[in-house]
């Protein structure tokens, strides 16, 4: 299924869905070198075979949880960290149990141009933390796809590119303990004591790690997974917004909705319209 909107510069704002995935995505007036730009939720417990991609792909996790496994090791997707992936990079993917949200940047990384700014860029992790707020700005096109937007869709790719790829970041891994203690907390409902407890450390160290890592507390990240499981409500299960929050455990509708202005810059009724056909 998929409908297309045309804003005045020719960007085309499109719309797609199967059983595994919902995709608002545009294809810029200019798509020689920014192919596209997507917004894909996908399905809890989905897991993707080994894949590649005929594009270049630069890609961040807004919300939820995922692991990728390349041939070389395992990279646990978190909210700080941006990866770009070459032209036929071998991998798999497993969405975590409460599905995810991702941001993703198609590529045709071999144009000249593309070569001569950037070079031939091998797969990388990069710190978003100090292009956070251009990401922001992509989902937020993406999902309120105005039909009288202006902008300037490759130069706001082009600043991000610049911002991220030009420089490059060491991206520590999280240790076993950490990925097991981040499983527990979207697996489980055990508090922090008994979450130090079962993976054997203490749980100051927890927190202070956690927080070192993540860029977010424990409790921050708890309400990241409440905000996590509230989208797949609304979009995967169809369900309202109140009857979302609530199955979240967020005290009201208007909780939720000022959590998820916080964490994504628009509201669950935005959210839930950008990813409908019916806008498209």
């Amino acid at each position: 299924m998929a409908n297309t909107l045309a804003s005045k510069l020719g960007n085309q704002f499109k719309y797609c869905e199967d059983e595994e995935h919902k995709k608002s995505y545009v294809i810029p007036s200019r798509d020689d070198i920014v192919k596209t730009v997507s917004l894909v939720h996908y399905a809890p417990d989905l897991f993707m075979p080994t894949h590649v991609h005929s594009v270049g792909q630069f890609s961040t996790l807004i919300s939820g949880q995922a692991l990728e496994t390349n041939i070389n090791a395992e990279i646990n997707n978190t909210l700080g960290i941006a990866e770009f992936k070459p032209v036929a990079y071998k991998h798999s993917n497993r969405i975590g149990p409460n599905g995810a949200l991702f941001l993703s940047i198609n590529l045709n990384t071999e144009h000249e141009a593309f070569v001569s700014e950037y070079g031939k860029l091998g797969w990388q992790l990069t710190d978003k933390s100090a292009t956070k707020n251009v990401w922001n700005s992509l989902s937020k096109l993406l999902l309120t796809a105005d039909p009288s937007c202006n902008l300037d869709l490759e130069e706001i790719v082009f600043d991000l590119l610049s911002g991220s790829l030009t420089d490059q970041h060491t991206i520590k891994q999280a240790p076993n303990w950490l990925l097991l203690a981040e499983q527990a907390l979207n697996e489980t409902d055990m508090n922090i004591q008994q979450i130090a407890d079962d993976i054997g450390v203490h749980r100051v160290h927890l927190s202070r790690i956690f927080q070192s890592h993540f860029s977010l507390s424990i409790s921050e990240y708890r309400q990241r997974i409440a905000l996590q499981k509230s989208i797949t409500a609304m979009l995967n299960d169809d369900e309202s917004i109140s009857l979302a929050g609530a199955g979240a455990s967020f005290s009201d509708q208007s909780h939720l909705t000022r959590v998820m202005k916080k964490q994504l810059g628009v509201t669950p009724k935005t959210l839930k319209s950008g990813f409908s056909s019916t806008l498209r």
